[in-house]
């Protein structure tokens, strides 16, 4: 499957993230280091147009799952602003985000814990039709069998529980419930990186119908390149709670401007023995820094080979360059 056609350009956003943070407060006062304060996002700013896919990478622990927490509105953002189709969400309580919540849903990364095993398949996917109140019970029971139909599951199978299905089946319920309610922007977080290889295949094609069938807009959050490479119209590196680099999907693989982004693709396998062998693997030195203690200036300079002085002192912020991409780089490669 070729990666998704990019949309117009003069589209405005569906979704406007803008210098968004999150911070927690860990320990205590009786503990060894005291209260402390870990920034897990830290002033992301993105968007996301109308029927693309955004592709979001990173290590684990760089802060994707709590950006797309943030982003649906299941935490509270710490600063920053949020807006979706124009408006402004950031502060909106639960009553305000209600008539929102349908058109801005989340499928879950793990197919094992986002379903509760004590209900049956067909009442999850039930769930924010009733919670919604918008039809009949049978007009519920006709939506559902719609649903189970359009991600591969057998009507029969509406009535078994979650523990009779397999983890690429389990997921394919919970992309039914997360449309269940139409909505335009789909957050999936690490949709496929809780299943083995051949069913990922499975997933990221069934996405890539849905979006071509209902006109979705995915924000597709994961740490497989590959993946992210195979369903993304633009990408975005994120680091440490920041983003590094950010633009069209082919371009930023093909010649990577942030020494951190440049690192993360030389990594990806390669099918060819010869094109692996010719390949300049970078190895990164060290491990990410503590988001409880966050270097100063760049990030990422403890471990880039050509960081400066200027880098240990100044952070940089997104820069445009003339291709598309921004680059949060003091000396971008490209």
């Amino acid at each position: 499957m070729d990666a998704p056609a990019a949309p117009a350009a003069a589209a405005a956003p569906l979704l406007e993230v803008i210098e968004l943070g999150k911070r927690f407060k860990v320990g205590s006062a009786w503990s060894r280091g005291g209260r402390r304060e870990l920034q897990a996002v830290d002033a992301v700013s993105l968007q996301v147009r109308p029927g693309e896919t955004l592709g979001l990478v990173g290590e684990s622990g760089c802060g994707k799952s709590t950006l797309a927490r943030c982003i649906v509105r299941l935490q509270d953002c710490s600063s920053g602003t949020l807006r979706f189709e124009g408006r402004d969400i950031t502060h909106l309580g639960a009553r305000a985000m209600r008539p929102i919540r349908p058109r801005l849903q989340m499928v879950f990364q793990d197919p094992y814990t986002s379903l509760n095993p004590r209900r049956r398949v067909g009442d999850l996917i039930a769930e924010p039709l009733r919670v919604h109140g918008r039809r009949s019970r049978a007009e519920v029971a006709e939506r559902v069998r719609e649903l189970a139909a359009l991600v591969g599951l057998r009507p029969e199978q509406l009535a078994r529980y979650p523990h009779e299905f397999s983890g690429g089946q389990r997921q394919r319920i919970g992309i039914a419930r997360a449309l269940a309610l139409e909505p335009r922007l789909v957050v999936a977080d690490e949709p496929v990186s809780a299943l083995d290889v051949s069913i990922q295949a499975q997933i990221v094609n069934l996405l890539a119908d849905l979006q071509e069938r209902l006109g979705l807009t995915y924000l597709f959050i994961a740490h497989d390149l590959s993946v992210v490479r195979q369903v993304s119209t633009r990408t975005a590196v994120m680091y440490l709670g920041s983003i590094v680099e950010i633009g069209p999907t082919e371009r930023l693989y093909a010649q990577p401007a942030h020494p951190y982004t440049a690192a993360l693709i030389s990594a990806v396998p390669v099918p060819s023995v010869q094109a692996s062998a010719r390949r300049t693997k970078i190895v990164l030195a060290g491990d990410p820094p503590s988001p409880l203690d966050p270097p100063p200036g760049c990030r990422f300079h403890p471990r880039c080979a050509a960081a400066t002085e200027v880098c240990r002192r100044v952070r940089p912020a997104l820069q445009a360059l003339p291709d598309g991409r921004a680059v949060a780089c003091h000396h971008p490669l490209a």
